[in-house]
């Protein structure tokens, strides 16, 4: 009884610190730290943000160890635990909105502002280029489209298709362009935290809501 009084002493306090030693443990989890026991802000660097890893001393600092402390198309180098952005192999897979990968030197780069240009006709896209939504398509026909959009099948009015209806008269690159289109409304942004924020409302002249391609 005396023993479990005197350990319910070492231990007890207020505010989440205990008295610790070699005879008297800290809680679950806790470590002893100058006679203190103490929480860690981390065990693991998955509960730490982005670019950060659990050292040692369980708490959450500047760098990485492992691929996963880092954002996709970084990897981890080792010997300075920094994140460092990796070569592009693949458009789809490694670049981002707009943009194309050079394989030859394992850059992204942007595909030009035809892409996603504002519009009310076709005639303001360029040849073989139509007024999407609002926003003009690029042919797609016999090249690749950049990241952040797909060819789809288009047919003589303009319209998403699909290749079963047997009425395509071309491909465009096409996407939800209002939802990279910087306005007024706010373009995705990326708060303090590192999260990215809410996609804006379509401005007004996205009249055209993108239809679900015919199966």
């Amino acid at each position: 009884m005396i023993g479990w009084l005197i350990l319910a002493v070492g231990c007890g306090g207020g505010g989440g610190s205990y008295e610790c030693s070699e005879d008297v443990a800290c809680a679950f989890g806790e470590t002893c730290v100058d006679g203190r026991c103490e929480a860690p802000s981390c065990n693991a660097s998955s509960q730490c943000p982005m670019e950060y890893y659990c050292s040692s001393d369980r708490s959450c600092e500047p760098g990485c160890e492992a691929e996963s402390d880092c954002y996709p198309g970084f990897a981890c180098n080792l010997e300075d635990q920094v994140c460092e952005k990796e070569a592009c192999e693949e458009t789809t897979v490694d670049c981002g909105y707009r943009e194309f990968c050079n394989t030859g030197t394992g850059d992204c780069y942007d595909a030009g502002d035809q892409y996603c240009r504002s519009c009310t006709e076709d005639n303001q896209c360029g040849e073989g280029n139509i007024c999407w939504a609002g926003y003009c398509g690029v042919d797609c026909t016999y090249n690749d489209c950049p990241g952040g959009f797909t060819c789809f099948p288009v047919d003589p009015d303009g319209n998403i298709t699909s290749t079963d209806l047997g009425n395509v008269v071309g491909y465009q690159c096409l996407t939800y362009c209002w939802l990279y289109e910087d306005t007024e409304s706010g373009a995705r942004t990326v708060d303090d935290d590192g999260r990215s924020a809410p996609w804006p409302a379509p401005p007004a002249h996205a009249t055209l809501a993108p239809p679900t391609p015919a199966l």
